[in-house]
C-alpha cells in the first residue's frame, strides 16, 4: 500500500456518471491507500451535477466537492482542485468513467521507479475523430512550446508527487495548462499503457473551433515569446462558489 492519495476530478454536466465513478474509486483505493480523498471540482455544470456531488457528500466517506462560479474551464478545475489536496499523491482523472479506477495501481507502481509525473497512455483510445486529432496536435505542441521529451506521451489521467504540485500550484497563468506547467518544473516524467473505455453517458463538448482555441492558447500563454507576454492580462484561475470539504 501507499501513504495517501488525492484523486483530483474536474467535473462537467455529468451527473449520471459521478456515483459510479465515485463507487468504482473507492472500491480501488481502499486497497491501495491507507489514507485517500476524492476531489469533485464542478466547473458551473448546467445538468444539476453539482446538487448531486451535494447528495454524494452527505452519504459517502472521503469526498470534498466544490463548485465554480463560472464555466472557467477543466483545467482550471483541477487547478482549483488541487488547492485543497492534502495526500502525498495526486491522481487526476476525467469524470466521463473512461478512466479506469484500476489503473490506478499499474500508475502507482511506475512512481514507484522514481518519477515526479506518471501519465497513464491510453493504447487505443475510444474518443471521437475530432477529440484523437486534437490529443495528435497537442502533443506536437507540447513538444514544440514546452519543450517535452519526445518519447514522452502525456494525457489527463496521471499521478504526480505533492512536492512537485506545491511548485505547480505556485503558477497564475490565467490560462491553466497542467501540463504545460509541469514540464517547467520537470521533465522526470514516465508512462504506462492504461485501458480506455468508450464513453458511457453524454458526449464530448470538444470541436474543432474550441481545439483551434486551445492551441492558439497554448501558444500565447506558455511559448517563450517575451513580446507576446507583455499584452496577457491576469484574471483569477478560478472563484469558488461553494465548497464542502
Amino acid at each position: 500500500m501507499w501513504s495517501s492519495g488525492s484523486i483530483v476530478i474536474p467535473v462537467y454536466n455529468s451527473i449520471d456518471s459521478l456515483e459510479e465513478l465515485y463507487k468504482g474509486l473507492s472500491k480501488v483505493l481502499k486497497d491501495i491507500f491507507i489514507e485517500y480523498e476524492i476531489i469533485l471540482v464542478d466547473d458551473c455544470s448546467s445538468d444539476n451535477s453539482f446538487l448531486k456531488m451535494k447528495e454524494m457528500y452527505n452519504k459517502y466517506e472521503n469526498l470534498k466537492i466544490i463548485s465554480l462560479k463560472d464555466n472557467f474551464g477543466q483545467q482550471n478545475a483541477i487547478k482549483c482542485g488541487f488547492e485543497f489536496a492534502t495526500k502525498e499523491f495526486i491522481i487526476t482523472m476525467d469524470d466521463d468513467l473512461q478512466h479506469q479506477p484500476k489503473d490506478i495501481i499499474k500508475i502507482m507502481k511506475k512512481i514507484n521507479e522514481g518519477y515526479d509525473v506518471v501519465y497513464g497512455i491510453a493504447q487505443k483510445k475510444e474518443h471521437n475523430l475530432i477529440r484523437n486529432i486534437g490529443s495528435k496536435m497537442t502533443n506536437f505542441l507540447f513538444n514544440v512550446i514546452c519543450h517535452k521529451p519526445k518519447d514522452i506521451r502525456v494525457s489527463s489521467f496521471r499521478c504526480i508527487k505533492k512536492n512537485i504540485l506545491e511548485e505547480v500550484k505556485k503558477d497564475r497563468t490565467t490560462f491553466v495548462y497542467i501540463t504545460a506547467i509541469t514540464l517547467k518544473i520537470t521533465t522526470n516524467i514516465g508512462n504506462v499503457y492504461v485501458d480506455h473505455r468508450k464513453r458511457k453517458y453524454g458526449r464530448s463538448n470538444y470541436n474543432y473551433l474550441k481545439l483551434m482555441g486551445l492551441f492558439l492558447k497554448l501558444y500565447v500563454y506558455y511559448s517563450d515569446s517575451k513580446f507576446i507576454n507583455k499584452f496577457l492580462k491576469n484574471k483569477p484561475q478560478f472563484e469558488i462558489s461553494e465548497i464542502y470539504i
